[in-house]
């Protein structure tokens, strides 16, 4: 039955996919990433599903390739968004070093075929400073509500997203010598968090503004 709920709970990808597509006129350049980022997710949810429910094959390496191809999508994103104006070095270094991570973890000492934290963790962390970084940004120079803005609810996403995958990292990694109690809760949790940031990005992808119109005076 827990298992059952959580596979439920996986499903709500296709809540911010849906209301993308009903919104794709107003994704424009600014949130395409985004868009991008989701429509992996729910690619990666239907091949989990196959390998795991039909083949009853481990999902590891392609859940892998899937959070390399999150933290290039996301930081794309914050890029579009200006995080990184007239500062294109760091942007680069910000978005080659994970990646080198990435490379070292799978490829070199051979973990894609199971869960390596270390990759997971570091752009995880990332990410979060990333969205606060954005949020503070836009408290200090923009004067609307920024409840109804989507940049601020993906970050907000972001931030309880990311930080609970840290936390899960050290759990599901914990569990491999020996489960308990804590870490079993924290790993059944992690489908709710993703349900909740997932019921977020609907939001924001039903808040965004209309394209702007331009006319010749």
């Amino acid at each position: 039955m827990k298992f059952a709920l959580i596979f439920i709970l996986s499903q709500s990808i296709f809540f911010p996919f849906i209301a993308g597509l009903v919104s794709a006129r107003r994704i424009g350049r600014v949130y395409r990433p985004f868009f991008l980022l989701i429509a992996a997710g729910v690619t990666t949810e239907l091949i989990s599903t196959y390998l795991i429910k039909i083949r009853h094959m481990s999902n590891a390496p392609y859940s892998n390739i899937y959070v390399l191809v999150e933290w290039l999508l996301i930081c794309w994103q914050f890029h579009v968004w200006g995080a990184f104006r007239n500062k294109r070095p760091a942007y680069l270094i910000l978005l080659i070093t994970p990646v080198l991570i990435w490379v070292l973890e799978n490829l070199l000492l051979g973990g894609i075929t199971d869960f390596p934290p270390y990759f997971r963790v570091s752009y995880s962390c990332l990410i979060v400073l990333l969205s606060v970084n954005k949020i503070n940004f836009m408290i200090t120079h923009e004067n609307r509500n920024l409840s109804a803005n989507s940049q601020f609810l993906i970050c907000i996403a972001f931030i309880i997203f990311f930080i609970y995958k840290i936390l899960y990292e050290w759990a599901y990694q914990t569990s491999i010598h020996g489960a308990s109690e804590v870490t079993d809760t924290i790993i059944y949790l992690f489908g709710y968090i993703n349900a909740l940031t997932n019921i977020i990005f609907t939001i924001a992808f039903l808040l965004l503004p209309p394209p702007r119109k331009f006319t010749l005076h």
